[in-house]
């Protein structure tokens, strides 16, 4: 109990989106959809928290974590739902909750797991062209490794 409230601000933040990521990629593995009321909410409250409560995080390192986020959410308008739009909200909320730098190492990651699975589909035959991977599981699997990684130290 004691280590938990050693947690930095960063460390809060992520284990805050592991939670909120993993509950969305549980629905996102059941049925390849993210249910929108979460990522709103998600959305919601990191705007909310940003704005109201005092943050030792530079603001702009906070606001500009959208932008990858909002790229992801442009590309799949653009793809035609190709990418789930969801993932893309997903990643906005995580970006303003985290922050620039971490969004960015966690979506490195996330791409790195989302490939190596789909090579390995693609080896075992199993994998059809036109199979869609959800994406948001990956996406909490790296921030979950990350935020293991900020835990130790």
């Amino acid at each position: 109990m004691v280590g938990i409230m050693r947690m930095s601000e960063y460390e809060w933040r992520l284990l805050v989106l592991c939670v909120f990521w993993w509950a969305a990629a549980v629905s996102d593995l059941r049925s390849k959809m993210i249910p929108i009321y979460l990522p709103v909410f998600f959305f919601a409250a990191a705007v909310v928290t940003n704005v109201c409560l005092p943050t030792s995080i530079d603001p702009k390192q906070l606001w500009t974590g959208a932008v990858p986020g909002g790229l992801l959410l442009l590309l799949s308008f653009v793809l035609k739902g190709k990418i789930g739009e969801g993932d893309g909200i997903c990643l906005l909320a995580g970006g303003i909750w985290t922050g620039i730098s971490y969004i960015l190492i966690i979506l490195e990651g996330a791409l790195v797991l989302v490939s190596l699975t789909g090579m390995i589909l693609i080896a075992a035959r199993r994998g059809k062209a036109d199979e869609r991977i959800p994406f948001l599981p990956f996406l909490a699997g790296s921030a979950s490794m990350i935020f293991l990684r900020e835990l130790a130290g």
